[in-house]
């Protein structure tokens, strides 16, 4: 008998290429979410991360990076703000801008949620290091396509 919100391998076999990575993306995530409560951030951590990689970004660049409006970046980042992960500052040279900089504990939580990370890549043990390292490859060119065909299809409705 099937267990209830679980697919059976032939359902999976049967998925298109876009379900199978959102099935990974989605049990991925889970694991995540399951670590991440931990620290007090919950679907925040993304908007964390990114800022990690580009501290002192203006709040408008990173809702155009995340592809979201600026209201829903202003309520994710107002909740990283009261957990103290991160800090707005007005722009001094445009006081309608805010610069978003990471805080010594949104560095702490990066570094927890990458150890995450790697524990979860290591839990899914059925491809070599080596074949992970390709498919990590094959999945950052189908990627990069993904998101030339996204900005496009925007594009073109605007």
């Amino acid at each position: 008998m099937k267990e209830r919100g679980r697919l059976s391998k032939e359902e999976i076999l049967d998925m298109p290429l876009g379900s199978l990575i959102t099935t990974i993306s989605r049990s991925h995530m889970a694991f995540l979410f399951s670590e991440i409560e931990k620290l007090g951030i919950g679907g925040q951590f993304q908007f964390l991360m990114g800022l990690a990689r580009e501290d002192g970004i203006i709040q408008e660049e990173l809702a155009s990076r995340f592809h979201l409006n600026e209201s829903t970046i202003a309520r994710a980042l107002r909740k990283l703000e009261d957990a103290g992960m991160v800090q707005r500052k007005v722009d001094e040279n445009n006081r309608r801008r805010k610069i978003i900089t990471v805080t010594e504990k949104g560095r702490a939580a990066v570094d927890a949620i990458s150890e995450i990370d790697k524990k979860w890549e290591e839990r899914v043990q059925s491809l070599s290091l080596d074949e992970k390292n390709k498919l990590k490859e094959m999945l950052q060119v189908l990627a990069v396509e993904s998101m030339e065909l996204m900005y496009e299809f925007r594009k073109g409705k605007r």
